[in-house]
């Protein structure tokens, strides 16, 4: 007799319940989902359940090109009960959010970068400029609190910041430390 195997957290967060009504498939495993949910939460999710597309009829939808657990972190994000944000999942998060175009959770994770001590400044900086989470880049670039706190410019400002952000960090330097340079 075979054994049924453990679900894992991912899955048991996503089981079916009297509340869902849509099955997403990714790698192989099941999330039940609830389409309202998800559509207010997701201009994607929206279009998809709601337009002529074929996925509005299917009974389970596909969902390419994401990391299971991922995407079961992402979509919890909107639920009563989040799964744990890990520091590895952070810019993958990020990333499906801005795929998803899922606003509240890519708040959440830059509510959790902000406040981790598990992120240096600089991958504050990095991740606030590349997925424009602006409460995140102004709370970085102020962290730099004193002119030395600098030095990670001075050795590696071979990183890809947009000129916008380089500005806001020139113009905070030059603020507080133009006097002294």
């Amino acid at each position: 007799m075979t054994e049924t195997p453990e679900l894992t957290i991912y899955e048991k967060a996503f089981a079916k319940t009297d509340k869902t009504d849509a099955i997403l498939v990714v790698d192989g495993k099941k999330l039940h989902v609830n389409k309202a949910l998800l559509s207010y939460h997701s201009d994607y999710f929206k279009t998809l359940f709601n337009s002529n597309f074929v996925e509005k009829s299917i009974e389970e939808i596909p969902i390419e090109d994401v990391k299971f657990e991922d995407f079961a972190i992402l979509l919890s994000l909107v639920h009563e009960k989040p799964l744990k944000i890990t520091k590895p999942s952070v810019e993958n998060l990020l990333e499906l959010a801005d795929r998803f175009l899922m606003q509240n959770p890519k708040y959440i994770v830059e509510s959790i970068v902000k406040i981790s001590d598990k992120f240096t400044q600089m991958e504050k900086l990095m991740l606030a400029d590349k997925y424009k989470l602006d409460d995140l880049l102004e709370f970085a670039i102020k962290s730099y609190t004193s002119k030395e706190s600098f030095r990670d410019f001075y050795f590696d400002w071979n990183r890809n910041f947009s000129d916008s952000s380089k500005a806001k960090l020139f113009d905070y330097f030059f603020k507080f430390y133009g006097n002294s340079c």
